[in-house]
């Protein structure tokens, strides 16, 4: 089969008809039937059964869809990538950061960066770190923001400040003497948990930390986003472990307390980029306010 017999057949199996088909290739519908016409003469069986006026899969054709799924996804990849460098310069600064980074730390940059560039248009999106890495390499966007020390030839990552690892908990859960101590792992036995994704860069090191301690808190909610756990935290849900900046950013008032963990290690926040392209001057800037915000802590 030629490149354009796969892409009609791939479109007849998604919308279910030539007449969609065509409007989803942007073709006219005798051109999509011409086509697999000569689809089904190249394979030598049929790919469709006509009954009444409707498409039916063959056995064939449902074999041929399975094996067909990951080169329609490289298709979907490639339709993205030609999309984005149709753009050019005109695009604006497209940034994309993981859901703690991006609700407590990236605003007050996107501020500064803001007045610096009234003239300019930024998009700012939510991901997770996988989905950031391939946004990057499909030049989606220019600047990436993650804890998750990725490591890709095509992509170069530069730390640009460290957050430390704390427990949070609703307003009264811990006594004032408690407070001034760091939490060690034996005391989250018997307490309601909020246990973060292992498969989380952040998540497998507290994972790891517990294990290492022996402690397995009882846990009924596991959530993949720090900020939807110290929502559940102020819900008085029970005890979540963090990173410093959405414990702290913004302040909490009376909402909940926190705690440094007593963990011998730390996060670092990062910028992620293109390494064959350098950045736009308007995204070196964004980092640099990123920079300059210090050091975030758990005090």
């Amino acid at each position: 089969m030629r490149l354009r017999h796969i892409e009609v057949f791939s479109a007849i199996m998604l919308t279910g008809s030539t007449n969609a088909a065509a409007r989803l290739l942007h073709i006219s519908q005798p051109a999509v039937s011409k086509m697999l016409q000569h689809a089904e003469r190249t394979v030598g069986f049929p790919l469709f059964l006509r009954s009444k006026g409707k498409l039916v899969p063959t056995q064939e054709a449902l074999r041929l869809q399975q094996e067909l799924k990951p080169f329609d996804e490289q298709l979907k990849r490639i339709r993205r990538l030609v999309t984005s460098l149709s753009q050019g310069a005109a695009r604006p600064l497209r940034v994309a950061a993981t859901p703690a980074l991006a609700h407590h730390l990236l605003p007050q940059a996107v501020a500064r960066w803001a007045q610096a560039f009234p003239q300019l248009r930024c998009e700012l999106a939510v991901s997770h770190t996988r989905e950031i890495e391939q946004a990057l390499l499909l030049d989606e966007i220019e600047l990436g923001l993650t804890m998750s020390p990725v490591s890709h030839p095509n992509l170069l990552l530069t730390p640009l400040r460290r957050c430390n690892l704390c427990a949070i908990a609703p307003a009264g859960w811990w006594s004032a003497k408690l407070l001034t101590r760091p939490l060690q792992a034996k005391e989250l036995a018997n307490q309601p948990f909020i246990t973060i994704d292992a498969n989380d860069y952040l998540g497998a090191i507290l994972s790891n930390w517990l294990a290492d301690a022996g402690q397995s808190p009882a846990s009924a909610i596991s959530v993949q986003t720090y900020p939807l756990a110290k929502s559940l935290v102020q819900a008085r849900v029970g005890v979540a472990l963090v990173d410093s900046f959405t414990a702290n950013y913004p302040p909490n008032g009376a909402e909940i307390q926190v705690r440094p963990l007593d963990i011998d290690a730390s996060l670092n926040v990062y910028a992620l980029t293109q390494h064959e392209h350098p950045p736009p001057r308007s995204a070196e800037r964004l980092i640099e306010f990123l920079r300059e915000g210090g050091e975030a802590t758990d005090t």
